[in-house]
């Protein structure tokens, strides 16, 4: 819900970001790991395509962490290190 994104015709496109039940996310670009602890959620980059991403080799590893407030079982707000905060929507499941 980042004001651009069409929902739900973005779901699982390349613009979503994805978190598999193994652990990896990805995202336009970019891929890594997640971890949710509680309502404490770590990602962190394994790796980038610099054509489509504005990370850095330095990034690769970094843990970023955020605190994940449900609203419902399809939404939820998301608050980053620095204070920003998003909306995310559940993609409905394919049939």
């Amino acid at each position: 819900m980042d004001g651009f994104t069409q929902f739900p015709i973005a779901c699982g496109s390349d613009v979503t970001i994805q978190y598999q039940p193994n652990g990896q996310y990805s995202l336009f670009g970019e891929g890594g790991t997640w971890d949710l602890n509680g309502s404490t959620l770590t990602e962190a980059m394994t790796a980038f395509d610099p054509i489509h991403s504005d990370a850095t080799p330095a990034d690769i590893g970094k843990n970023y962490v955020s605190t994940l407030r449900w609203v419902d079982e399809n939404t939820f707000v998301k608050r980053y290190s620095d204070g920003d905060v998003m909306a995310f929507l559940r993609c409905p499941t394919p049939n």
